[in-house]
């Protein structure tokens, strides 16, 4: 291994890693958004249909039904967390398949295959990035949930 072939390989790894970055961004980080603001949409709904009062401000939604009082939200990122009274019932995550697929962090090893195996795990996450596929989740329950309507079954079971 010559020092050329190293430096090489960290140029080109580097490249690939501000690509995975800006499809991140651009691609991963506005869906991540939507499918919050789609679970808060199914939330509502779901409440609206059975009867509850519903109260919506901003990233909030609030629903009543008698003494009953629910309230769902975001914190302006990927996690929504549902509450009763002031008793947090549940906390969903909005994730996408590929997320866990993180490059090895270069430690003090700068070999070649070190290097080598790194660049090939964010080229496999090149694909995940360019066609995210969300899914919610949480902490509760740890499941993988591909709509609201489930997670909030799963949670409720009205």
């Amino acid at each position: 291994m010559n020092r050329k072939e190293i430096e090489d390989v960290k140029v080109e790894l580097n490249r690939v890693k501000e690509q995975n970055q800006e499809l991140f961004q651009t691609i991963v980080e506005p869906g991540l958004h939507s499918k919050v603001q789609e679970f808060l949409d199914s939330f509502e709904d779901y409440f609206r249909e059975r009867g509850f009062v519903i109260r919506k401000k901003n990233d909030k939604v609030r629903v009543s039904f008698d003494d009953l009082h629910l309230k769902a939200f975001s914190d302006g990122g990927r996690d929504i967390f549902i509450m009763r009274g002031k008793e947090q019932i549940a906390s969903v995550t909005v994730k996408f398949i590929g997320e866990g697929k993180k490059g090895i962090q270069s430690q003090m090893d700068d070999s070649l295959d070190q290097l080598e195996k790194e660049m090939e795990k964010e080229k496999s996450l090149i694909n995940d990035l360019k066609n995210p596929v969300f899914y919610y989740t949480g902490r509760d329950f740890g499941h993988k949930y591909e709509t609201p309507l489930s997670v909030l079954d799963s949670i409720f079971g009205i």
